[in-house]
């Protein structure tokens, strides 16, 4: 079943060269999709087009059916998130636990209901002993993961991840990018990834390629990155299983195809499983 549904959309900047430009597909409930292209490919704006962060200038971005739009926002934003690449731009709290507040108070939760749906979520991302510190006191990891409880908290069906991991350094992209697995893996929550990472890339379901402002491709990820050689010409990285089977092709191993194409399966099956 589809939740998010975009069809023609386009936006541009200055009214004149469009950062996206006629893009159309669809995002499942409870799915995992990654959107990855160059810099200045329209990812960015996208997701800011999906969170009604920016009016839809041509074409329609719906949500289960509803139209993002400025008179359907506030419905909107009661199931959506989104966390952006610098979390030092996300705090509202003096501590932990008043970042964690901050969303619910807005929503008049009772303060008697707050504390437990605080260490709720503090929990789930593994914040329980941080709760009194200082969010300028953690690590990059760990501030993330405070904005990623304080919108867990308000209960979305949908989170967007705006290149969340770019900023963080290999320990905080390890954790943050668990925790995203483990979010799209379970509580019904629809995960949508801005990234450059091709590993994030491999564990999600759905992969949208986007370039110069247009759709790509949007397809599954073993799907996507068997056209290595379309990716490279517009400057994207693939995995190293596809590195591996270009290797083959190249010094022209006498391998029938079937035989390149199972060896491939069996790469992306153990890489999914491990």
């Amino acid at each position: 079943m589809s939740l998010i549904e975009l069809k023609d959309v386009g936006y541009s900047y200055n009214g004149e060269q469009k950062a996206v430009d006629g893009i159309s597909f669809s995002i499942e409930k409870g799915s995992y999709t990654t959107i990855i292209g160059h810099n200045g490919s329209g990812k960015s704006t996208l997701a800011k087009l999906m969170a009604g962060l920016l009016p839809v200038q041509e074409g329609s971005i719906r949500i289960d059916s509803l139209p993002v739009s400025e008179e359907n926002m506030p419905k909107i934003r009661e199931r959506m998130g989104i966390v952006f690449q610098n979390p030092d731009n996300q705090f509202i709290g003096s501590t932990v636990r008043d970042d964690i507040a901050f969303g619910l108070e807005n929503r008049r939760i009772e303060s008697a209901d707050m504390e437990a749906i605080i260490d709720e979520y503090a929990q789930k991302v593994g914040l329980s002993s941080f709760l009194d510190y200082e969010p300028q006191n953690l690590s990059g990891g760990q501030k993330q993961r405070v904005a990623i409880a304080g919108i867990l908290a308000m209960k979305p069906e949908i989170i967007i991840f705006d290149e969340a991991t770019s900023m963080l350094d290999p320990k905080g992209k390890k954790e943050i990018k668990k925790l995203m697995y483990d979010l799209a893996g379970g509580d019904d929550i629809t995960v949508i990834s801005i990234t450059h990472d091709i590993e994030e890339v491999l564990q999600s379901d759905d992969c949208v390629v986007l370039n110069k402002g247009k759709l790509f491709m949007h397809d599954r990820p073993e799907k996507v990155f068997a056209k290595a050689d379309l990716l490279r010409k517009i400057d994207l990285d693939v995995p190293f299983i596809e590195q591996i089977r270009d290797t083959f092709m190249n010094k022209r191993i006498k391998l029938k195809a079937r035989d390149l194409e199972g060896m491939a399966e069996e790469l992306w099956r153990y890489r999914s499983n491990h």
